[in-house]
């Protein structure tokens, strides 16, 4: 898990003033993983399709649940792959 961890960052004001100078539309959410009482989602930008699985989740890039993502929880984690956040 610990090489898996590293892979990811949490989301920040930085990530999200790069997918939008990206010209990111919207955002995808995915539950990652539960780990000591803490639920890890993952954000995918422009993701191709839901997966139908019920647990992900569509946000428009502009929108306040995508800023509320911003904010930090006990209990919830918002983490990004490194590999969404390579400039082209």
């Amino acid at each position: 898990m610990s090489t898996q961890a590293n892979a990811y960052q949490l989301f920040t004001k930085e990530v999200l003033s790069l997918w939008k100078a990206q010209e990111v539309s919207y955002v995808k959410v995915e539950e990652l993983s539960a780990v000591d009482g803490v639920t890890f989602y993952e954000l995918i930008p422009d993701s191709e399709l839901l997966d139908g699985g019920g647990h992900d989740t569509l946000y428009p890039i502009d929108s306040e649940d995508v800023e509320d993502m911003l904010l930090l929880s006990k209990s919830i984690r918002f983490v990004v792959h490194r590999i969404y956040l390579e400039e082209d």
